[in-house]
Parts: C-alpha cells; sequence; structure tokens
C-alpha cells in the first residue's frame, strides 16, 4: 500500500519545482532517474511505462516516480503539469499512482512551493522541506480515502479511540461496549470478526507496543515505564512483556 512507503519517507532535499506544458504525442525515454519525482498533470494526461506496466497521471490522478528507475514517458493529451524533484531516504522500484480529491489544494501547494523557493535567504530550504511533505501528505490523504473504514468498522471507533487514549488504564469489555453504544455480548463478537481478535487481547497489544517505544528511550527505567503503562508492579509488567515478545523487558531494552 502506498501509505505505508510513504510513511517511512525522509525527505532531505527539494532539487527542484516547476510547472511545465506538452503537447500531445511528446515522449521520452528515462534511464535511471537521480532523484525522486512528484508530478501531477492538472491539465491533459501523461502515460508512464515501467516494465510494461502502465502508470497515468491526469486531473484525477498524480503521480511519484522512485529515484533509479528507468521508464518512458508520452503526454497522451496536452496540458501543463506541476513536477517536484527532490531526494529522499527510501528505496523503491515502482511508481506509485495516487487518486487526487482536491485538484485546486494539490496544485495550490505546488505553486507555493515553487514560489517560496525563488525567494531566497530564512529558512529556505528547511522551509522547502517542510513544504515538500505538504504535497506528499496531500496524495497520501486522497489515497487513505480509498480505505476508509466499514460501516462495521465505524460502529468500534469510540470503543478504539478509547483503547489508545487511555491504554495505562483498566480496560473491560463493559466499558468498551458502553463507548460503543451496545451491549457487551454483541460488542465482543463484532469486534472479533472485524479486528480478528479480543478487545482485551487487542488493548494489551496497543500496551505492549506502547513499551517497545518507551523502552528505547534514554529516560526511562523499566519500572518508570511499568507505572506509566498502569502496571500494579514490575513483575506484572515484566510477565506481560515476555508473555507477548517472547525476550524480558531488560533484555530488550
Amino acid at each position: 500500500m502506498n501509505i505505508d512507503l510513504l510513511s517511512n519517507m525522509v525527505i532531505t532535499r527539494v532539487d527542484s519545482v516547476t510547472e511545465l506544458y506538452n503537447p500531445k504525442g511528446k515522449k521520452q525515454k528515462r534511464v535511471g532517474r537521480t532523484c525522486w519525482a512528484a508530478v501531477f498533470k492538472h491539465e491533459g494526461s501523461t502515460e508512464y511505462v515501467v516494465n510494461e506496466k502502465r502508470f497515468f497521471s491526469d486531473r484525477a490522478h498524480a503521480v511519484i516516480l522512485p529515484k533509479g528507475i528507468s521508464y518512458t514517458w508520452e503526454c497522451t493529451e496536452s496540458g501543463r503539469f506541476c513536477i517536484m524533484e527532490f531526494d529522499c531516504e527510501l528505496e523503491a522500484s515502482s511508481p506509485m499512482t495516487f487518486s487526487v480529491k482536491n485538484g485546486e489544494r494539490l496544485l495550490k501547494l505546488f505553486r507555493e512551493l515553487e514560489y517560496k523557493r525563488s525567494i531566497k535567504g530564512g529558512l529556505g530550504k528547511l522551509e522547502g522541506i517542510r513544504d515538500a511533505y505538504s504535497v506528499i501528505l496531500a496524495l497520501a490523504e486522497g489515497e487513505a480515502e480509498l480505505y476508509l473504514p466499514t460501516k462495521r468498522q465505524s460502529l468500534l471507533s469510540p470503543a478504539l479511540d478509547h483503547i489508545s487514549k487511555a491504554y495505562n488504564e483498566t480496560i473491560t469489555n463493559e466499558l468498551l461496549a458502553k463507548k460503543a453504544g451496545m451491549s457487551t455480548v454483541y460488542f465482543r463478537k463484532l469486534f472479533k470478526s472485524v479486528m480478528g481478535t479480543s478487545p482485551i487481547a487487542y488493548a494489551r497489544s496497543l500496551r505492549i507496543e506502547k513499551a517497545k517505544e518507551m523502552l528505547k528511550s534514554d529516560y526511562s527505567t523499566l519500572t518508570d515505564v511499568a507505572v506509566s503503562l498502569g502496571y500494579q508492579s514490575l513483575y506484572d509488567f515484566s510477565r506481560d512483556f515476555k508473555k507477548h515478545t517472547g525476550v524480558a523487558p531488560s533484555k530488550f531494552k
């Protein structure tokens, strides 16, 4: 999924941001792209071919081209497009296509970034990287809309929100069912069918993931972590952690 890949993207530099025009029929072969690129063809359309796979950029779709790939492109319908070229700490072997839900907003982000790059001085480089993330985030948000939760998942949202916010408190099926506005029996069955695990097991799993994050910190002792997660004792925390991960928290740290 494109969002999973983009969540690991660390942009280190913005090389260029431009808006160009291509006439219909113009085409070119690119061998070993030297940097990443995000392309939004807000007028007309362009087709990219990589290993016989086809990708399109038009008013409703944007494309991200990874560094290092080779491809051919052809303008299939005349029009203007925005392109942001940048470097980032990420590897990919294939272009990514994104549905564009708000073309005017995306176009505005490209143009603002292009304008700001023309102004020298200040925090230009840092601001450029920040605004580049805004473009990538806009693409990711459009992609995320394709994966909106189903109605059954939406029914569980109040309970899931409570678990994420109160992972260090006592959580019961009764409490979660009340948050979701349904009976405890029905809530447990629905949760298991949608999430693939029981509500309490899900909450414990989240607590252990939080523990892993805390243990990576230089500022947390094992006791600090246990208390922060709501455990009554270090022994209870160590037992739970080892049960879920297979290693003691002291060894993990």
